[in-house]
């Protein structure tokens, strides 16, 4: 896996920027202070957060957010982590707080919490490291990414912390976590073993109860089966009981069934008496209501009146009646048109009062319309101002700032020009560079002060020239500007005049339809006034048909109530004729139900005397039930007290069952717990003793192995950037850098700063490397920063032809010197510019690098 892309939005002094890498070596240059560092900052914040480097620190100046994505990718997917920080202010204090963090796998988005991030980039990049989103990274810092001026941090380390360090990034630390786990294993499984047995000593009671269980047990099993025995003859001897009861309580229920019969007749008997006694006088009452009846009919049919003739009667008073109802309602049709005339004449009235409101609002508004008219046509300027050129403001614009960037151009051109003569000055006066400070030939230079001299002058000349090309372009374009402003009043005064006029149209158009409309209401108002004052007599009419419909009314409903009463007399006749029928009826019925009451007397006394006779046993009966029940109930008293005592003891026996049940399950569990306890101590004695001897013995050979290539690799590094062979690069056991001189060990303390410098970088170089070999880490890129800070000139070039000989999959350097370009595969040039940094393209090598703007979101 290789770093593939970075994108930057307001870090440091980049307001944006962008990056594509490639496999290979990548040469990051520029001046100091153009803002290379910050690119490596800003790979480690997106990957880490701020548990490297501050947001503060790399958030640019004034900006409300800053974003940074880095891009890996492999021979299978592209991955991409993306941050974004905001400026917020917490109690008067301005601080930077995560916004939005992602990663992208192939073009799928996912949002992580800060700590999920850190755990995603430890399984993505395979480092030992601690998930939590504040701790530090040693493996990044000491074989992926070395900061500027923190190159020799390695050296003076703790022995303790750079051998834990070391131990983490070769992945050996997993032994001695594994013989750490395996002894507190062991301990807990003792631990475990301790409990079992001190349960198991807790239930040594159950061997007692199971041996006492056991003996109550087979006691009460014999004594139930004897109480058994007694309740099988209790139960004969209360069956043959039961027996007995049965038979004399049978013949006592047919004896009390005989009573309640007679009981019953009795009764039925006293009840046919009563009922005879009803009916006799039901039926003198019924013979004097009918005599009565027969009186009241007589007399009904001579008072009965003829209705045939109250028919014929009513028929002419109902012809009367619907005459003068025909004549009421003709000449209420009338009074209604006459309503109408009158309603129409008074919408009239009101339509043509409004019709004169609208005309004068008319002509009032035809008024307001021509004095605006004469407004607007007295307000200037009446006519089209010339334009001062045919291109517009945009196209001006744009001129502007071609000018403008011509102009930058221009004065970035004098000011390089002016910085090159400088600096060849400062080399014939001083014969040192000024970069790096090496010694250089005054001759070689001084062959090149006149081309500067030159190139200052032309630089000059296009200056001024980009400078009168660009206050031509704004006095255009303010010429246009001014136009078009004028042109923007004329335009204004035109639409106002043409509302003007529309509206003055529109006005008079009203005033048309309001005066065609006052016509049309008067005209109307005099059609509606001739129509009532023809229909007004109608209305000395309407009293006189009035009093004619309520005489008719009247005598309808005399005549229609003499009818009624005629048709009611008549009814009653026929109901008392049904009545008298009714009355007849109901005598015949009595008379028959007094014979059949008078039969089932005679029939009921014969079956009382025969009851009366077989009632007379039923005491005898009684006396004799009560002495068997009194046998049985004592002897289902014994026959329960049996059953109970045997319940008991079947209880008491269960109990013992299932007391000796659980003492034997008690006795197996303190088995099991003896018999884990010995397994327990026997794996405890396995785990802490040969499995955690093996595991620390395997450590000590992975380690030795790996200190062996390390120190192989360490010192052929270091051996590459000293031309000394009577430097040795060395380490102890514990992987601390040293050299021997002519064989004697010497501290890295002791060493000059470029052989120190060397050191360092020697052993993070030979770290990465074993590190990438025992595939503890999948990323295969490197990042310099400043690698060469302090070196001469022999060990620049050096450092360029070791990384050419390491063959790395991909380098990243960060340098000011241009010699270490020789051996890079595509550079990219960091500028500044009014304090902002931009990324171009060197045009000396340009190679196979791709450096972009970044396109806002």
């Amino acid at each position: 896996m290789r770093l593939s892309r970075l994108r930057v939005r307001n870090i440091r002094s980049y307001e944006s920027g962008a990056i594509d890498f490639a496999p290979g070596t990548t040469l990051i240059v520029g001046d100091v202070g153009a803002g290379k560092t910050s690119l490596l900052y800003a790979i480690e914040m997106a990957l880490f957060g701020v548990a490297e480097v501050d947001a503060a620190y790399l958030v640019r100046h004034g900006a409300p957010h800053s974003e940074v994505t880095v891009g890996f990718e492999d021979d299978e997917h592209r991955y991409e982590i993306s941050r974004r920080f905001r400026r917020v202010r917490r109690r008067g204090r301005e601080t930077f707080e995560p916004e939005k963090i992602t990663f992208r796998q192939d073009g799928a988005t996912t949002t992580y919490s800060a700590t999920e991030l850190r755990q995603r980039i430890i399984d993505l990049l395979g480092f030992p490291d601690n998930p939590t989103p504040q701790a530090h990274s040693d493996l990044w810092r000491w074989a992926v990414y070395v900061p500027q001026e923190r190159m020799r941090d390695i050296l003076s380390a703790k022995p303790q912390d750079r051998l834990e360090t070391v131990r983490k990034a070769l992945g050996v630390e997993r032994y001695r976590t594994a013989a750490d786990n395996a002894q507190e294993l062991a301990t807990d499984l003792r631990r475990s073993s301790t409990q079992r047995r001190a349960e198991a000593e807790r239930l040594r009671h159950f061997e007692e109860e199971f041996a006492q269980a056991s003996l109550e047990e087979d006691r009460l099993r014999a004594e139930a089966v004897a109480l058994k025995d007694r309740i099988a003859g209790l139960e004969s001897s209360v069956a043959a009981q039961r027996e007995r009861v049965h038979e004399v309580e049978s013949s006592l229920l047919r004896g009390e069934a005989d009573r309640r019969e007679l009981e019953s007749l009795s009764r039925e008997q006293e009840t046919d008496r009563r009922a005879v006694d009803e009916r006799t006088r039901l039926r003198g009452a019924r013979a004097q209501e009918l005599e009565k009846r027969q009186v009241e009919l007589a007399a009904f049919r001579q008072d009965l009146p003829d209705t045939g003739v109250l028919e014929r009667a009513l028929e002419e008073a109902e012809v009367e009646q619907r005459r003068s109802r025909d004549l009421a309602e003709r000449h209420a049709i009338a009074l209604r048109e006459l309503a109408e005339a009158r309603a129409e004449l008074a919408a009239a009235g009101r339509r043509s009062g409004e019709a004169a409101t609208r005309r004068a609002q008319a002509i009032e508004d035809r008024d307001e319309a021509r004095r605006r008219l004469d407004s607007a046509d007295a307000e200037g300027p009446t006519k089209e101002p010339p334009a001062p050129t045919p291109e517009a403001v945009p196209e001006l614009e744009a001129k502007l700032e071609e000018a403008r960037r011509s102009e930058g151009v221009a004065l970035e051109a004098l000011t390089q020009a002016k910085t090159a003569r400088d600096e060849l000055t400062s080399l014939l006066e001083a014969g040192v560079c000024p970069r790096c400070h090496q010694k250089v030939d005054p001759g070689v230079f001084a062959t090149h002060r006149a081309e500067a001299e030159e190139a200052v002058l032309v630089a000059s000349r296009t200056l001024n020239e980009a400078r009168g090309a660009r206050e031509g372009a704004e006095a255009r374009r303010a010429a246009r500007e001014r136009f078009e402003r004028a042109h923007d009043r004329w335009l204004d005064a035109e639409r106002r005049r043409a509302t003007a006029r529309q509206d003055l149209e529109r006005t008079e158009r009203s005033l048309a339809d309001a005066e065609r409309g006052a016509v049309e209401a008067a005209e109307h108002f005099a059609s509606s006034r001739g129509r009532v004052e023809k229909l007004a007599p109608r209305e000395s009419e309407e009293e006189m048909l009035r009093r004619a419909l309520a005489a008719a009314e009247s005598e309808y409903a005399r005549r229609r109530a003499d009818l009624e009463a005629g048709r009611l007399a008549a009814e009653k006749l026929r109901a008392g004729e049904q009545a008298v029928a009714a009355l007849l009826s109901e005598l015949e019925r009595i008379d028959r139900d007094l014979l059949d009451v008078d039969r089932r007397s005679r029939e009921r006394a014969a079956r009382i005397d025969g009851l009366l006779r077989s009632t007379e046993e039923l005491k005898v009966l009684r006396d004799r039930s009560l002495e068997v029940r009194a046998e049985l109930e004592r002897g289902e008293a014994a026959l329960a007290d049996q059953r109970l005592l045997l319940a008991r003891t079947e209880t008491r026996f269960d109990n013992e069952v299932l007391r000796r049940a659980a003492a034997e399950k008690g006795r197996a569990e303190r088995a099991s717990l003896l018999a884990e306890a010995t397994d327990l101590d026997g794996k405890a004695e396995w785990v802490g003793g040969s499995f955690r001897r093996a595991v620390l013995e395997m450590e000590q050979k992975l380690l030795e192995h790996a200190q062996l290539s390390f120190e192989r690799e360490f010192a052929r590094y270091f051996a590459s950037l000293i031309d000394d062979p009577s430097l040795v690069a060395r380490t102890d056991l514990a992987f601390t850098p040293a050299v021997t001189i002519d064989g004697e060990w010497t501290p890295a303390e002791a060493l000059s700063g470029g052989e120190r410098t060397s050191l360092a970088l020697a052993f993070r170089l030979a770290l990465a490397k074993i590190v990438r070999s025992l595939g503890s880490l999948r990323l295969d890129t490197i990042l310099l920063d400043e690698p060469t800070d302090g070196f001469s000139p022999e060990q620049v070039v050096r450092m360029g032809e070791l990384l050419d000989e390491l063959a790395l999959p991909q380098v990243v350097v960060v340098s000011h010197e241009g010699q270490l370009a020789a051996v890079a595969d595509r550079t990219v040039r960091v500028e500044k510019r009014d304090g902002k940094s931009e990324l171009v393209r060197d045009p000396e090598r340009p190679g196979r690098e791709t450096v972009a703007e970044e396109t806002p979101n």
